[in-house]
């Protein structure tokens, strides 16, 4: 369990890093203006767009379920003691 908290607070101190927020924006930003500037009859750069924002929402869905488990871990040991 005191891996599960570790891991918890280091995926935490990656969601809140400003670093990796910035650069989450930045390439959200790029993506729909590639979206947007995008041809409307190029389907498939629009769907390659489309799977590139669904992994990166992929990841960030991934670190807060690090982060999550690590917040029940610490509440179980909180609750025990």
């Amino acid at each position: 369990m005191s891996k599960e908290i570790h891991l918890g607070n280091q995926a935490k101190r990656i969601l809140e890093d400003e670093i990796f927020t910035d650069a989450v924006k930045k390439i959200e930003d790029r993506l729909d203006q590639e979206w947007l500037n995008s041809p409307l009859r190029d389907n498939e750069a629009r769907e390659k767009i489309f799977l590139m924002r669904k992994m990166l929402q992929s990841l960030i869905n991934e670190i807060t379920s690090v982060m999550e488990t690590g917040k029940m871990a610490n509440k179980k040991i909180a609750d025990i003691k």
